[in-house]
Formats: C-alpha cells, sequence, structure tokens
C-alpha cells in the first residue's frame, strides 16, 4: 500500500500474497492512522498475480474518541435566561455537564429519574468561541453570569427571538447563564471549557 503525498510513508508498500494481504491491509492502515488526510485513497502498487486487491481499494472507516482521563463533568443548579411568550425569563435549573453537553432539568431528581427526559440541553459542539466568557454588562447586568453562543443549521420551525437569531441557514443561539456565586461561576467555566478544549482538539 502507498500513502500518496507522503514523503515518509510512501515508499513503504505492503507486498503480501494470498492470505496474508487483508492482515498486510489491516496493519498499514493501523500504522499509518494518524497520518491519513481526508478522503485519502490507499493505492497498491504491487500485487502478486491472482490477488483479489488491485488498483484502488474503497474502504468505509470510522473512528471515535479516546481519551486517557474521564471526561470533564459537573452538575448543579444555574438559571438560565430564557424566553417565555415572547417575554425574557430567568429561570433556575438543575444543570449537568456531560458528554460534551449541557443538560438541565427541573430538579435534582428528575436526573436520577430515568423515565425524566432532560427538559433542554445545550451542545457544546456547536459552541462558536473555544472558551466560555463572563457576560458583559451589555448583555446581562445580573451577577456571575456567563454566556455560550451555539451556532446550528436552521430546522424548520426556527425563528428570531430574543435570544436566537435565524436566517434561514444557520440559527444562532445566545445562552446566558448565571451561577449562585462566583466561586461557582469559576467551577462551571472550568469544567465548560475544558469540555470545549476536547471538542476542540478532537474536531482538529
Amino acid at each position: 500500500l502507498v500513502i500518496p503525498g507522503d514523503n515518509e510513508s510512501s515508499g513503504i508498500n505492503a507486498e503480501y500474497g494470498g492470505s496474508q494481504e487483508e492482515c498486510a491491509v489491516s496493519r498499514v492502515l493501523q500504522w499509518h492512522a494518524p497520518l491519513l488526510a481526508p478522503y485519502w485513497t490507499p493505492v497498491i502498487s504491487w500485487a502478486p498475480f491472482h490477488s483479489p486487491f488491485e488498483g484502488t481499494i474503497s474502504l468505509n472507516m470510522s473512528a471515535k474518541e479516546s481519551v486517557n482521563s474521564p471526561p470533564p463533568s459537573h452538575k448543579g443548579f444555574l438559571t438560565i435566561f430564557q424566553e417565555e411568550s415572547g417575554l425574557g425569563a430567568w429561570n433556575r435549573r438543575w444543570c449537568s455537564v456531560q458528554d460534551n453537553k449541557i443538560y438541565y432539568w427541573l430538579y435534582p431528581e428528575d436526573q436520577v429519574n430515568r423515565n425524566k427526559v432532560p427538559h433542554g440541553e445545550i451542545d457544546l459542539r456547536h459552541c462558536k468561541t473555544d472558551r466560555v466568557a463572563i457576560a458583559s454588562r451589555l448583555d446581562c447586568a445580573r451577577p456571575n453570569t456567563f454566556v455560550l453562543t451555539v451556532l446550528k443549521p436552521a430546522q424548520p420551525g426556527d425563528r428570531s427571538s430574543i435570544i436566537t437569531e435565524s436566517n434561514g441557514k444557520t440559527t444562532q443561539t445566545k445562552f446566558l447563564l448565571s451561577a449562585d456565586s462566583r466561586e461557582e461561576r469559576r467551577e462551571w467555566m472550568d469544567v465548560i471549557n475544558r469540555s470545549l478544549q476536547c471538542v476542540v482538539s478532537w474536531n482538529h
């Protein structure tokens, strides 16, 4: 196998015949997995007579994130600015950071009850920035408030509101979240920033 465009690996060929060829393909892909560029196509430069592998191989590959340390997690109360009947309102919610999302329920026991689906969620994978920021006085005068701006492809029914801007192609939502104290705000921001760093590292 030859990996095109890579000087170090382009001269490394897998020249195995018979039943060993599938193992050779697997080994070469494993060795060079970190070097694979998007849409990389492995090309066989040499194959024995009657080989089942000849020319270009089309592969379906999948990958998943693997980290040595557990993903950041945190739970507790936050007060979230939400739209209600066209007006803005602050609602106290039980929140939990897990799997690069912020889930929130009405009460702590709702998280334990498997029959209770989250009241809502904030997907950190769609956050516009790689760090959460303290809300400016122009956005909010409430103390210990931080802001998350999420940008996603527009969905049918999306409309602009107090916290949302939709142009038909994308929908941007600004989430204002207020902690009970400065120390709790720091804890929340630290966990969320570490989650965002995981997202950025994996995407790049």
